[in-house]
C-alpha cells in the first residue's frame, strides 16, 4: 500500500489500496481531501486521523529520482486501523474494501525453491523495491525490466504476476495502464501472515480472470524461453544471425532424396556434463532461478521436437535451422555445452543424410540432461 507525494508536500500519487483505505473511490476525491494535513509522524509510525477512524501503520520510506523531479514514496506496513464513532454514538460502519491480502506461505515457498526464511524475505523487498523504481519503465513496455520482474516473480512463486506483466509488454501504453495499476495493487497485497478467513481460491478474484488459461500458460512458456535466447551476459553477441548464412543448400538433393523414418523414442541417453552452479556463477544469477531456466528449456524442447521432426519429413531445412538457432542460444546461454554443440550443427547443417544422427545425438545427450534435473529435485 503506497503513497507519494514531492517536496512541496503535496501528495502526488496513491494506489487503488490506499486510496480505498481512507474511503475514497478515486485520487481526484484523494487529492480533495489534503491527506497530507491530516498526516503526522508519531513515534516512528504515521497516523491518519479522519472524522471515522484513525489509522496507525509502519512505513518504509524511498527516494525516487526522475527526470525532472524527485519525489518520495511511503510504503505503509503493518497497519491498524481505529473506528471512531459518531456523536450519536452510532457505530461508523467498517469500511468494507474488495480485496483479499495475497497470502505468501514463506516456509512452505522458501523450502521449495532452496532458500532460507531470511534469504527469501529479502528477494521479496527486493523485488518490490525494483518494482517501484522501474514504474516509468514498466509503462513504456521496456522488455529487460519486463524479463528482470518476471524472473524474480517466477523465482519467489508469487502468484499470476507472470501473465499480467506479460500483457503488460504487449499492450499499447493506454492499454496496459490499468493494467499496471493492478500490478501495483498485487503487490500492496502480498503478505506473509495468513489473514483470517483466508480463502485460497479467492486470491485472485479482484482481478480480470483468466479466460484462455491454456493459451496463457503457453504465452509465458514461449515469452520466458525467447529471454533465453536474449544474451544475459552479453557474451554472445557475435552470433551470427541466420539471415547473414548465405544459402548452401543442394535443392536437388532435397526434392531426389527419399526421407527415412527418424524415431526418438528408443534413444539411449548419452553421457552430459552439466552443472546449473556452474551457469549460475558465470552469469550472477541464483542457482534456483538457473533450474527454473533449465526446466523452460527442457519443456521447450520437448515441445519442438515433433516440429523439428515434422520439418523433417516435409524437407523444411530452413526451419529446422531455425529451430536449431533457437534451441541453440538457449542452451548456449545455459552453458549446456553439449547441447549446444549439437544444435549449432544442426542450424548450420546443409547435407539432410546427416540430420539423423544429429537427431538421435541431440536427443541422447537432451534425455541424459532431463534425468539429471530429475535427479537433482529429488535430492
Amino acid at each position: 500500500m503506497y503513497y507519494g507525494y514531492n517536496d512541496e508536500k503535496e501528495l502526488i500519487l496513491a494506489d487503488e489500496a490506499f486510496i480505498e483505505l481512507l474511503g475514497f473511490n478515486s485520487f481526484k476525491e484523494l487529492r480533495k481531501f489534503n491527506v497530507m494535513d491530516h498526516l503526522k509522524f508519531d513515534n516512528k509510525r504515521i497516523v491518519i486521523q479522519q472524522d471515522f477512524q484513525k489509522i496507525n501503520s509502519d512505513f518504509r520510506h524511498h527516494e525516487i529520482y526522475g527526470i525532472h523531479e524527485e519525489f518520495y514514496l511511503v510504503e505503509l506496513q503493518d497497519i491498524q486501523i481505529a473506528k471512531i464513532k459518531s456523536a450519536t454514538n452510532t457505530p461508523i460502519k467498517q469500511l468494507k474494501t474488495h480485496y483479499q491480502d495475497i497470502y505468501l506461505d514463506v516456509h512452505k515457498i522458501s523450502g521449495e525453491i532452496g532458500l532460507s526464511v531470511n534469504d527469501y524475505k529479502l528477494y521479496l523487498d527486493s523485488f518490490i523495491d525494483q518494482s517501484i523504481i522501474d514504474e516509468e519503465r514498466l509503462l513504456e513496455g521496456n522488455d529487460k525490466v519486463v524479463k528482470n520482474l518476471s524472473n524474480l516473480a517466477l523465482t519467489l512463486k508469487i502468484p499470476h504476476i507472470n501473465i499480467l506483466l506479460l500483457k503488460i509488454q504487449k499492450l499499447s501504453h493506454r492499454e496496459r495502464m490499468p493494467l499496471i495499476d493492478q500490478y501495483y495493487t498485487k503487490l500492496a497485497l502480498l503478505t506473509l501472515e495468513k489473514p483470517e478467513n483466508y480463502e485460497d481460491e479467492n486470491v485472485d478474484n479482484i482481478f480480470e480472470e483468466d479466460k484462455h488459461p491454456n493459451e496463457d500458460k503457453e504465452e509465458v512458456l514461449n515469452a520466458r524461453f525467447s529471454d533465453l535466447l536474449k544474451n544475459i551476459d552479453e557474451k554472445e553477441s557475435d552470433i551470427l544471425d541466420l539471415d547473414d548464412i548465405p544459402e548452401v543448400v543442394n535443392e536437388k538433393l532435397i526434392q531426389s532424396s527419399t526421407v527415412k523414418k527418424i524415431s526418438l523414442d528408443d534413444v539411449p541417453e548419452l553421457p552430459i556434463s552439466y552443472n546449473p552452479q556452474t551457469a549460475a556463477d558465470e552469469l550472477n544469477l541464483p542457482v534456483v532461478l538457473i533450474e527454473e531456466f533449465v526446466d523452460d528449456f527442457i519443456e521447450q524442447a520437448r515441445h519442438d521436437k515433433d516440429h523439428l521432426l515434422t520439418s523433417y519429413y516435409q524437407k523444411d531445412l530452413e526451419n529446422i535451422h531455425e529451430l536449431g538457432h533457437k534451441l541453440k542460444g538457449a542452451a548456449s546461454n545455459l552453458r549446456i555445452n553439449e547441447l549446444s554443440d549439437i544444435l549449432e550443427e544442426i542450424q548450420f547443417c546443409s547435407d539432410y543424410t546427416k540430420l539423423e544422427d544429429l537427431f538421435v545425438n541431440y536427443w541422447g545427450h537432451f534425455l541424459s540432461l532431463e534425468g539429471y534435473m530429475k535427479q537433482l529435485k529429488r535430492t
